[in-house]
């Protein structure tokens, strides 16, 4: 983030610990708020997507942005009970390229699933075992979203370094 307080779209990591929020400790705790920080960022870029998207995908950039929207405030909220910091969104981010067309909206929409991706599996990854059921199920949707909108499959969605090629 800038001192202009502007983000960059995609650039966060990490999830959401289930559990009784008040038992974060700081590896989940971080994660938490990584993940806090994608999500914002994906409500976000998909007001761009939909705002450059065809008709079928603005239908489906608004059903993103609603699922983000409620991840985003389920994640705050756990942090909030952990007695833990909820940084606000920033007012604007910088796009990781130029958005001007239906192809550049599909491709912010699959950057943005895969750096949610990557913050739930970093979130997985940080949460003790019993609670690493709902990250899991986040980052296998957010992996999927990905796909759908274009980003290439991946072995070990949020772990590109054990991913084959």
């Amino acid at each position: 983030m800038s001192t202009s307080r502007t983000a960059r779209v995609g650039s966060t990591a990490s999830g959401t610990a289930t559990g009784s929020p008040t038992d974060l400790g700081a590896g989940p705790a971080k994660a938490l708020e990584s993940l806090l920080a994608a999500e914002q960022a994906a409500v976000y870029a998909y007001g761009i997507v939909g705002a450059q998207g065809s008709t079928a995908d603005r239908v489906r950039a608004a059903d993103a942005l609603q699922r983000h929207a409620a991840r985003r405030d389920l994640v705050a909220a756990r942090l909030s009970a952990a007695r833990r910091p909820v940084p606000p969104a920033p007012p604007g981010y910088t796009l990781p390229f130029p958005v001007h067309s239906r192809s550049a909206a599909r491709d912010l929409a699959a950057h943005v699933e895969s750096a949610v991706s990557d913050a739930n599996a970093d979130l997985v990854a940080a949460a003790p075992a019993a609670a690493r059921l709902e990250p899991a199920r986040w980052l296998a949707e957010s992996a999927t979203a990905a796909q759908a909108w274009g980003a290439a499959a991946q072995a070990f969605p949020g772990m590109p370094e054990r991913s084959p090629g």
